[in-house]
C-alpha cells in the first residue's frame, strides 16, 4: 500500500529546517550576544566610556554554520581582558572618576559564562526552541 502525504511531509520538513537556519538560529545567536555582552559590561574596567561604547557584536553565516563575535575596538581592550590583577589601570587610560571597583579580568568571558548569563541563555533556548 502507497504511503500518502510523504511529499507533503517533506516539504514542511524542508520549511521547518530553513525557519530555524534563517530565522531562528540568528536570533537565538543575537539573544546570547547580547547577554554576554551586557554582563560583561558590568565588570569592565570604565573610564569615560570609552570601552563600553566600543562594543561590536556580528553574526555571519559560514559553510559550518552560523557564528557571531563579540569584541571591544579599544586599543587597550586585550590589555584589560587578560590582565590578572584585580583593577589594574593601564597607562594609556586617563585619570578620571569613572572606574568600577567591580571590574573583574576576563569580562568578556565571564559576561557569557557567569551564572545568571547561563540561565538567560538557557531560558533564550527555550524560547527560541532549539
Amino acid at each position: 500500500m502507497p504511503v500518502t502525504g510523504a511529499d507533503q511531509v517533506r516539504k514542511n520538513m524542508g520549511r521547518v529546517f530553513k525557519d530555524i537556519s534563517d530565522k531562528k538560529a540568528p536570533q537565538f545567536i543575537s539573544a546570547v550576544m547580547s547577554i554576554g555582552l551586557n554582563h560583561s559590561k558590568e565588570m569592565q574596567y570604565i573610564e569615560f566610556s570609552t570601552l563600553i561604547n566600543s562594543a561590536r557584536s556580528d553574526i555571519k553565516k559560514s559553510r559550518s554554520g552560523i557564528v557571531g563575535v563579540v569584541s571591544y575596538n579599544t586599543n587597550y581592550a586585550v590589555f584589560l581582558e587578560n590582565n590578572e590583577k584585580l583593577n589594574p589601570r593601564p597607562p594609556s587610560m586617563k585619570k578620571g572618576p569613572a572606574f568600577n571597583p567591580n571590574a573583574k579580568p576576563h569580562a568578556l568571558r565571564r559576561g557569557f559564562q557567569d551564572q545568571e548569563s547561563v540561565a538567560l541563555i538557557k531560558k533564550a533556548e527555550q524560547i527560541f526552541k532549539i
